[in-house]
């Protein structure tokens, strides 16, 4: 009786995170989109922000409650995964540090992997690391760029290596039918966040794409990583002799 009352509890924080995390997208999108049509006060950029990595700590603590429930060793894992996402989320929201917080993703795309998919860990991440030594030795001689500009692309070529082959192993993984749509769909809209921060830092700041990207970065990156934080717990629907697999 004790353990069924502590779920109950622990489901109910979730569920008030859960909540939590819909105000705080709210509030990001409006400052957002008051960002890019009247433009906002530096106080109210850095409110947004703050806003913006306490949804993440959401995230993670939604993966500590669910330490509690039968999927603890993906709680944990996924856990992991969050610590490496703040790391990297701080640089990228508050420092200028562009290149270290897409190289802090990597560590958490690595560990997404070992949640997934254990076995392609090791040949994604060799494959990672040789086209980044790759770029690293080639481009700056065919684009004559400073090696401040061609580590960041080298990076950038690395964290997509990755992130791709965790949103394909989300596919083949075995999970509970309800975490793996959560999982597939959390991975399909960090895609989709992904290919506008690329939007955003390669077009000039006056194009309709570029102000679109400023928008919808967390309008997809704040959705996927609640639902990849709910992927790891005993969703309420879950039947859990079912499974998805492919």
């Amino acid at each position: 009786m004790y353990h069924t009352w502590v779920k109950r509890i622990t489901d109910t924080r979730i569920f008030a995170l859960v909540c939590l995390n819909a105000a705080l997208y709210a509030s990001i999108l409006t400052l957002d989109i008051l960002k890019v049509t009247y433009g906002i006060t530096r106080t109210q950029g850095h409110i947004c922000d703050v806003f913006k990595y306490t949804a993440i700590i959401s995230c993670l603590i939604i993966c500590i409650f669910a330490l509690s429930h039968t999927r603890k060793q993906t709680a944990r894992i996924q856990a992991i995964v969050f610590c490496f996402t703040l790391g990297a989320d701080f640089c990228l929201l508050f420092t200028s540090s562009f290149a270290i917080g897409i190289g802090i993703f990597l560590g958490a795309h690595t560990f997404a992997l070992i949640r997934y998919r254990r076995g392609w860990a090791l040949p994604a991440g060799i494959c990672a690391a040789a086209l980044f030594f790759v770029v690293i030795g080639v481009f700056p001689r065919v684009m004559h760029a400073d090696t401040g500009l061609a580590l960041t692309f080298a990076v950038s070529i690395a964290y997509a290596v990755l992130i791709i082959t965790v949103a394909i192993s989300t596919f083949f993984a075995e999970q509970p039918c309800e975490n793996a749509i959560f999982s597939r769909l959390g991975m399909i809209l960090f895609l989709a966040c992904d290919i506008n921060v690329a939007v955003f830092n390669t077009l000039p700041s006056g194009h309709a794409l570029y102000t679109a990207s400023v928008i919808l970065m967390w309008a997809f990156y704040l959705p996927a990583q609640t639902l990849l934080a709910l992927s790891a717990t005993d969703l309420p629907l879950i039947n859990h002799r079912r499974s998805s697999r492919g």
